[in-house]
Formats: structure tokens, C-alpha cells, sequence
């Protein structure tokens, strides 16, 4: 599972299944991802790859 991080407000979400399809399409200019956060917009938006369900919801809840 593919999860996202964002630095400015916090928030942590699962994006989805990892798949190389997905991490190219969120790729911009130099490698950076171009993801937005959904609450406050900003762009310093930071992935997780997750290695199972148990790893997943230790990120989301803030313990990793």
C-alpha cells in the first residue's frame, strides 16, 4: 500500500496500491512528487511504502 504524509498539516492517508503506474503519474519535474494534500492544499506531501495491513495502520496512526 502506497501512503502519503503531508509535512504542513499533518494529515496521513493511504494513496492506494503501489504500482509503478501510480508513482510515475505523481512524478514531476526531477523526481519530486507532485501530490497535493486533500485538507489544506499544500504540496510538501511525503510517500510511504507500506509493507502489509499491520504496517499501514501504524503509519496512519502515527507510529512510524
Amino acid at each position: 500500500m502506497l501512503c502519503a504524509h503531508c509535512l504542513r498539516c499533518g494529515r496521513r492517508s493511504v494513496v492506494g496500491r503501489s504500482s509503478s503506474a501510480l508513482l510515475s503519474e505523481s512524478e514531476g519535474e526531477g523526481g519530486k512528487p507532485r501530490l497535493r494534500c486533500d485538507m489544506c492544499g499544500g504540496r510538501n506531501v511525503k510517500l510511504f511504502q507500506a509493507q502489509g495491513p499491520v504496517e499501514m495502520l501504524a503509519f496512519l496512526s502515527g507510529r512510524l
